[in-house]
């Protein structure tokens, strides 16, 4: 089809429009002026007018069709053309009457969505109107064919119409000369030679006068497979490239793809700047979480270093109940409960490292608790501040403080549990229990070794009161009696020692208890401060939602600007 060039263009720019009317769309960006309703796009769109004149049987119908490839017009050796036919492009075909001499013939035919076809009657017809008709579309005909038969081109009425035309009409001219195959090439070239003389002396001009045959081109193109043979001895290729030129180069037409570009460039200009306007605000309020993200982690960093002080008061209650733990010990190894252990198991030490275990979870846990209750009201205190400025600056659904506070309070639990099992590993780690044990040990064995020496003593004074042998059986007791006395004071003594080294123990264990639990603490801290970020969640949405469209736009953005360059060289 003719006009490729020109169509693709077309076709090329209206992609740029909808993309860019879609982009506009996308971004809120102003581009009413690409609305379908819109004058520049309703002359992009308007198909193409052609308008062909001459005698009745000068073979106006048969050029059509070998045009266009298709029995568009019907043809006779009678006229067959009694009123002015406008073909247009319609969904069903259908004729509908306009006025008694002008008919519109809606076609589903592809290429009348392109070009309108007006086919005369005949300037030499009868019928009154015809003239007046024709002439009602001759200002906007994008191309006039006048068919000339090779018959008889020196029709009058034809000339006289022709001589009629204005200037801005003969510039859309071209002169077919119809029917050649029905003479041989000399007399053709002697019949163009007329044809261009004449119109030299009544309108000034020397035309293009295309010698075809559309019967001739009708067979090519219905004939299976085509006929390229046939198709060049008709003439239609050097006609078929002057309307793809007169297409192609149509002032008019191209006046209007460039109202279209530049309406497109202006919408363009306007969406590039819509973008840089999202880009900067999305940077602005990347810089606004980050101040958020930033002072959540200043206060986190602030309460996980004040372990320290926190922990003082703690440590001093580990302090306290390792006293006790002292005492416990210095209640259980007593003189008489020291010899009765001789007899049993000791548990002492596994009781005491139970128990200091136990108590030291206990107040940690309500120090934790307090803790957590704190960092819920630095939260809350923090929160006050952000949201005048998130409703300022953003428009998100701020979440309620208290009714989003749940998922804290479980953290805050988690925190005091935390610290409980930190704090019971703590103290098993010191391994209290373990020296404890040792020395323990060490001072059963020695009296053990006393109560051998009594129970020894004592059963050689009986052997030998039961010998008779006086007073030896009183020395032996005496005897006993002085491995008892100074089991005993060993027992003291011990103990004294026992509960000093223990006590001393726990003294050394102070900082490394802390120490112990200061990491456990900081991670609890940070998990509660993560926690707390989340109700920031819908800010992060909203940014992510915003950057996440604005590559993909800005990408879109540079595609149709390309493509908008390219069609602007080829316009």
């Amino acid at each position: 089809m003719f006009g490729e060039r020109y169509f693709a263009t077309r076709q090329r720019l209206t992609d740029v429009v909808v993309g860019v009317r879609e982009l506009g769309e996308s971004c809120g960006a102003d581009v009413s002026a690409l609305a379908d309703e819109g004058e520049y796009l309703k002359g992009l769109r308007s198909p193409f007018l052609f308008v062909v004149c001459g005698e009745v049987n000068a073979g106006k119908s048969t050029l059509l069709n070998g045009l266009f490839g298709q029995d568009l017009c019907k043809t006779n050796v009678l006229p067959e053309t009694k009123k002015v036919h406008w073909y247009r492009w319609g969904d069903t075909e259908r004729n509908i009457d306009v006025t008694d001499t002008l008919q519109e013939r809606h076609r589903p035919i592809e290429f009348l969505q392109d070009f309108n076809i007006v086919d005369t009657p005949g300037t030499n017809s009868v019928v009154r109107g015809h003239q007046a008709i024709t002439e009602r579309f001759l200002p906007i005909a994008d191309l006039l064919l006048f068919v000339f038969p090779v018959s008889n081109p020196w029709g009058a009425a034809t000339w006289d119409f022709i001589s009629k035309l204005g200037a801005d009409n003969l510039e859309n001219v071209a002169f077919v000369l119809q029917q050649v195959d029905l003479r041989d090439k000399r007399d053709v070239d002697l019949i163009i030679e007329h044809v261009r003389s004449l119109a030299v002396q009544k309108i000034g001009v020397h035309p293009d006068v295309f010698p075809v045959s559309g019967k001739m081109a009708c067979n090519a193109k219905h004939a299976l497979p085509f006929s390229d043979n046939l198709w060049r001895k008709s003439g239609f290729p050097a006609l078929e490239n002057f309307i793809s030129k007169r297409v192609s180069e149509n002032p008019g037409r191209r006046q209007v793809l460039c109202e279209v570009r530049d309406s497109t460039q202006l919408a363009l200009r306007r969406i590039e700047e819509k973008i840089e306007e999202d880009a900067i605000r999305l940077d602005r309020d990347q810089s606004f979480l980050r101040d958020f993200e930033t002072e959540i982690d200043q206060r986190c960093e602030g309460q996980a270093t004040n372990f320290s002080s926190k922990f003082s008061g703690l440590t001093d209650v580990f302090m306290n109940e390792a006293r006790e733990s002292v005492k416990m010990l210095r209640k259980n190894i007593t003189i008489p409960r020291s010899f009765l252990s001789l007899f049993r198991s000791e548990k002492i030490p596994s009781e005491l490292e139970a128990g200091l275990m136990e108590s030291v979870k206990v107040a940690v846990e309500e120090r934790a608790n307090f803790d957590g209750q704190e960092l819920v009201a630095d939260c809350r205190s923090h929160w006050i501040t952000v949201v005048p400025r998130i409703k300022e600056r953003l428009e998100v659904p701020i979440p309620d403080f208290d009714k989003e506070t749940d998922s804290l309070m479980d953290t805050r639990e988690r925190f005091v549990r935390r610290m409980g099992r930190s704090s019971k590993q703590a103290v098993a780690n010191l391994k209290l229990r373990g020296n404890l044990d040792l020395q323990m040990e060490a001072r059963r064995s020695v009296l053990r070794r006393f109560l051998s020496g009594v129970l020894f003593s004592v059963i050689v004074a009986g052997i030998l009161g039961g010998l008779g042998s006086h007073p030896w059986p009183f020395v032996a007791i005496g005897t006993s009696l002085l491995f008892l006395v100074a089991a005993g004071v060993y027992a003291e003594k011990s103990k004294k020692e026992l509960c000093q080294n223990f006590s001393d123990r726990i003294e050394s264990c102070r900082d490394p208890f802390a120490d112990a639990l200061s990491n456990e603490y900081k991670d609890g801290v940070r998990e509660f401060y993560l926690e707390y970020g989340g109700l920031f969640e819908n800010v992060r949405r909203h940014i992510a939602k915003h950057k996440v469209a604005l590559k993909p736009r800005l990408e879109r953005w540079n595609d149709l600007f390309l493509e908008l360059k390219g069609i602007e060289q080829e316009i």
